[in-house]
């Protein structure tokens, strides 16, 4: 099968010839000429079923209507202003909203500024100046952006760092330990490395901050062991090292709650924010404990568009109605409803679709092969995206993460009828891929995770 591609494709041609590779971790010859909801057209009036929500910075879907209203209102007052020189409301209004929920309620102020990498960027800069150390803990296959403080924090694949250092020091990886592991095993070993670590060659009192994602995003929607949590926090109050939680992805109920780091009963030090901080237009936020935030003076993190109006303006419009009951109820029917259509498809096929993965709106669904000398379940990479290719050949747009896990991040209010559409296709999908009916053609598109 196949869709009428021949605008989007000669729209790809003009783009290999101004846009810079690196640009693109394309799936598929997909050329966006709007999103209404949860539904995407391409250029050639296709139509698809959103599963990845713009890698989830579209939590509400494109075009929400409170959001664009409140857009369209700051837009006839002033598009933006730099906060660098002027006292501006809607940082103010959005601030006071974002640290109205900060975690046990703690007394919180906020750092704006252009998107998630950065906004990690400023949890290296604040972490150092509050503490007066220089070290920062992170977690191998944690993924924070793309400037070079936020490269250097991550460690998920070496295409983000080959050819591009040196990068910043005193940035210490060590394993992260997901759900996905016994208890048993995680209570023996979730800690060992960083207790041997600060015995032979990392002084803990030279450790500033630990930054670990909750719900490790890019590495196959992998949420952390809830005694993995509980005993890097007690290490991190132990030494005096402080706990950010990086909640780019996965912030803005993703998980089911404001902030993944809910989910432990952890009070963080500090929250990193990005994606759908933004209502869908840039922006990126560092909040932390109020003695943190006043570590640094101005111009320490301070950029000429940093924290914009409009986007400021959408984030309170998607705030408040977040916090309201219709949303509310929204949201709990679509997590129950992913959650039976994750085990349906684990029941059919137990043979391929053998881990799910993550909590709330942000599941993976991890899908394997037998090997055929040993027996074993391996990653099935090339099976994964041929399913996932032809799911966009029947009108769904779902990529995958790692080798072989479908990342399954549809806007948190999309329409019932489109979340059951959505897991049908990736049903047929599958079923098509084992009856031998998706050719290796296809792979000549993947150029993804």
């Amino acid at each position: 099968m196949g869709l009428t591609t021949t605008k989007s494709a000669a729209w790809i041609q003009r783009d290999e010839k101004v846009i810079a590779p690196c640009q693109h971790f394309s799936y598929f010859p997909l050329t966006i000429q709007k999103v209404v909801g949860d539904i995407i057209f391409d250029q050639d009036d296709n139509q698809f079923i959103d599963f990845l929500s713009s890698a989830s910075s579209l939590n509400l879907g494109s075009g929400f209507p409170a959001v664009t209203a409140a857009i369209k209102e700051q837009l006839e007052l002033y598009s933006q202003y730099t906060p660098a020189y002027i006292y501006n409301t809607k940082n103010i209004s959005y601030a006071e909203r974002l640290t109205s929920v900060y975690p046990g309620g703690a007394s919180a102020k906020v750092c704006f500024g252009n998107c998630g990498s950065d906004a990690n960027d400023a949890a290296i800069k604040f972490a150092r100046a509050y503490t007066g150390r220089t070290k920062i803990i992170t977690f191998i296959n944690g993924y924070h952006g793309s400037t070079y403080g936020s490269i250097s924090l991550s460690a998920v694949t070496t295409r983000m760092r080959s050819k591009m250092g040196p990068f910043l020091p005193d940035i210490y990886n060590f394993p992260f330990y997901g759900d996905d592991l016994e208890d048993e095993v995680c209570e023996r070993e979730c800690i060992k490395e960083l207790e041997r670590a600060f015995e032979a060659y990392l002084p803990p009192e030279e450790v500033a901050a630990v930054i670990i994602e909750p719900l490790q995003g890019d590495a196959g929607l992998i949420a952390a062991h809830q005694i993995f949590m509980k005993k890097l926090y007690a290490l991190c109050k132990k030494y005096g090292i402080l706990f950010i939680a990086e909640e780019v992805q996965q912030a803005f109920f993703r998980t089911g709650k404001w902030f993944s780091i809910e989910h432990y009963n952890i009070v963080p030090d500090g929250i990193i924010m990005g994606k759908s901080v933004g209502a869908g237009l840039p922006l990126g936020a560092f909040m932390a404990k109020e003695e943190i935030m006043d570590s640094l003076p101005a111009p320490a993190h301070l950029f000429t568009l940093g924290g914009h109006a409009l986007a400021c303006a959408a984030g309170c419009a998607a705030f408040d109605y977040m916090q309201g009951e219709e949303f509310q109820h929204i949201l709990a029917e679509n997590e129950k409803a992913m959650e039976r259509y994750l085990k349906n498809i684990m029941e059919k096929f137990p043979d391929i679709a053998t881990r799910k993965s993550g909590k709330g709106m942000s599941r993976g669904l991890a899908l394997t092969r037998r090997d055929s000398e040993k027996g074993t379940l391996i990653p099935d990479d090339v099976g994964t995206y041929k399913v996932l290719f032809r799911s966009y050949e029947k009108g769904l747009v779902i990529i995958s993460l790692g080798k072989n896990v479908l990342r399954i991040q549809p806007p948190l209010n999309i329409k019932p009828e489109n979340l059951e559409r959505g897991f049908k296709i990736i049903e047929e999908s599958i079923q098509e891929y084992l009856d031998g009916k998706i050719t290796d053609e296809v792979l000549k598109f993947k150029k993804g995770w």
